[in-house]
């Protein structure tokens, strides 16, 4: 609604209002009129009767003591005018016949106690009381029916009766116009009188209806943010529970693992003849990966919260990321003893384009979910594919497992964030409870959805992953994946000589460590600076390195800045950044500098050996330029 359409309808509210306003005080004095008129009719009639019997009490003329018969007549008919009005006030009070009635019949008064008075000039003066008194119903209308009534009166008596209206015998036919004419000299007044006071009262019931709209309006405004305040505060405190009860969960699960990573560290250093070496590494390096993918998790929420979620869409074979999936999940399901099957309708695509990673990242979370919270039977993974458009469709995936189900409550929140830290089925079997959420929003993200389908307790679940793919193909060279994992190695093919630049002595020597393992020599220093200048020695003395780890945030000059002024002088020698940095952003700000890959602490040595090996084996990116004239 545009503002002048808002202003519009104010306006009109406030007309209406202020109308309704006018006519109920109208009705309301007309009311109040009628009845002081018909008490000024009683007390006139009394009047009457007094005047009667001591003004009027002999011959009209008085000169003989006997009552004149229109003494008796004027009482009589003093009656008549007044009880007919006097009912008709109080049965229909406020009606216009019952303002009209009553004027005729003050009129009439007028007219009658002129009579008894014997057309005496004083009493003339009461049909201007009365047409003052009738002013007061503020009608225009009320004033045109009483001066017709006068008229008339004075015309008729005063051409047949004059003694009775002027007090004469004879008199002028056309006497009574200039009585009409007083009184229409009076009606000019008065008429202009009863305007003047409805428009002041039309006015002040426009004022009074734009007070009481406005009022409206701000207690309106009042209820809704005092609901919108509610709400907020109850979303508030809910949350404010949620994120408590969510940061104790998560205290417990980031402390459980270090537990174990600290308790056998302790033994290794310690009492090492306590413990089995290898199963106590085996331990440490399970939890480090159980925190690892807890920092995932929280990381890629902050990131949904945020809006900040980046989706990279990239062509795949959709059969290739169910195996992959299949493989990293085998072994734990066959250390539960379930049985895990896939299977996939023989329609699917060879090659399409989709978000590869994240489509895997969700498959992985429902798999493992399944195999977690199942503790006999089986997990099966059913895939489909359903043709849109001629190289578009949508993938979908079923999950289904025979474990312990969801009851109603549970299947309200399921998708909740920070809603399942708290309850008793997490508590059981571990987990923060933000994997079902993350996914959905990812299955969101990448235009699909994430729907739990059916649960029951006792019987399993079934959750159902529906993504669109797009620029679908059937042909089998299609179907090597670009999103694959870079291989992986222990050794590397020849003697490659490394620089590491780190500034964490752990670090390096964990590095040495991982490169002299595989076959390599190692160079380490401290800072970017460091390294700018180990690479232009080698490179001038002819032996340059075969690949640079260089991490990216170090003290004196940084990774970025290092790898950007080494690019600049020419420096065409493969660099990898190593960084804590794991944001999509950080891994293209890497590369923006200059890195050719990219690999994320905590380090995974296989895959940092693998590509070492692939980009020490890889040309140079260009011809270097001639040291001595660029640096």
């Amino acid at each position: 609604m545009t503002d002048a359409t808002m202003e519009l309808t104010l306006a009109n509210r406030i007309q209406a209002r202020a109308s309704e306003i006018a006519t109920i005080e109208a009705y309301e004095n007309a009311r109040r009129t009628d009845r002081m008129l018909a008490g000024l009719l009683a007390f006139q009639w009394v009047v009457a009767i007094v005047l009667a019997f001591t003004v009027s009490p002999y011959t009209w003329i008085g000169v003989a003591k006997s009552t004149h018969e229109h003494v008796w007549a004027a009482i009589v008919l003093g009656g008549l005018l007044s009880i007919f009005p006097i009912v008709l006030a109080f049965r229909a009070p406020g009606a216009a016949h019952t303002r009209h009635t009553l004027a005729v019949a003050q009129m009439l008064w007028s007219a009658l106690l002129i009579h008894l008075s014997g057309g005496r000039i004083e009493t003339h003066f009461h049909v201007f009381g009365s047409l003052a008194v009738l002013s007061f119903y503020r009608d225009w209308k009320i004033m045109v029916t009483a001066t017709i009534v006068v008229a008339a009166d004075h015309f008729v008596r005063g051409v047949w009766w004059p003694q009775s209206v002027f007090g004469v015998l004879s008199g002028s036919s056309w006497r009574w116009v200039e009585h009409a004419t007083w009184v229409i000299f009076m009606d000019f007044f008065l008429v202009r009188a009863c305007l003047v006071n409805v428009a002041v009262l039309g006015q002040l019931a426009h004022e009074q209806a734009d007070a009481e709209i406005a009022r409206d309006n701000v207690e309106e405004v009042v209820r809704r943010r005092t609901a919108e305040l509610r709400i907020a505060k109850n979303r508030a405190e809910t949350a404010s529970r949620s994120k408590t009860d969510f940061l104790a969960n998560m205290s417990h699960e980031i402390r459980t693992p270090m537990t174990a990573i600290l308790g056998f560290a302790d033994l290794l250093a310690t009492e090492s003849g306590a413990v089995d070496p290898k199963d106590a590494v085996r331990t440490i390096q399970n939890n480090g990966q159980h925190l690892l993918a807890l920092i995932n998790d929280i990381l890629d929420l902050s990131k949904i919260e945020a809006n900040k979620m980046e989706f990279d869409p990239s062509e795949f074979n959709p059969a290739d990321a169910l195996e992959e999936v299949r493989e990293l999940l085998e072994v734990r399901a066959k250390e539960k003893g379930l049985e895990l099957k896939f299977s996939a309708d023989d329609n699917l695509p060879t090659g399409c384009t989709a978000d590869a990673t994240r489509l895997r990242q969700v498959l992985i979370n429902l798999v493992g979910n399944a195999i977690k919270f199942t503790e006999q039977g089986s997990v099966r993974v059913e895939a489909r594919f359903a043709d849109d458009e001629e190289q578009d469709g949508d993938l979908t995936v079923d999950v289904v497992d025979t474990g312990c189900g969801l009851g109603p409550d549970e299947q309200v929140v399921v998708f909740k964030p920070f809603t399942q830290a708290d309850s008793s089925t997490t508590r059981k079997f571990g987990g923060t409870g933000l994997g079902l959420s993350i996914s959905q929003r990812l299955c969101e993200g990448m235009g699909g959805e994430l729907n739990l389908v059916e649960s029951a307790i006792g019987v399993g679940s079934r959750f159902r992953m529906t993504i669109p793919l797009a620029d679908c193909s059937y042909n089998l060279k299609a179907a090597a994946p670009k999103s694959r994992p870079a291989k992986t190695t222990t050794e590397f093919s020849r003697r490659l000589n490394i620089l590491v630049a780190e500034d964490g002595p752990d670090n390096q020597r964990l590095l040495k460590f991982f490169v002299e393992r595989a076959g390599g020599s190692v160079t380490i220093v401290e800072n970017g600076e460091l390294a700018l200048d180990a690479a232009w020695i080698a490179r001038t003395a002819n032996r340059p390195f075969d690949v640079i780890l260089m991490d990216m945030q170090m003290p004196v000059m940084d990774g970025y800045t290092a790898t950007s002024e080494l690019r600049r002088l020419g420096y065409d020698g493969p660099i990898i950044a190593v960084t804590a940095h794991a944001m999509p952003h950080d891994v293209s700000r890497c590369l923006e500098a200059g890195c050719d890959d990219y690999v994320a602490k905590p380090l995974d040595r296989l895959l940092l050996l693998g590509k070492i090996q692939i980009h020490a084996d890889s040309p140079p990116l260009s011809n270097p330029a001639d040291p001595l004239q660029t640096f």
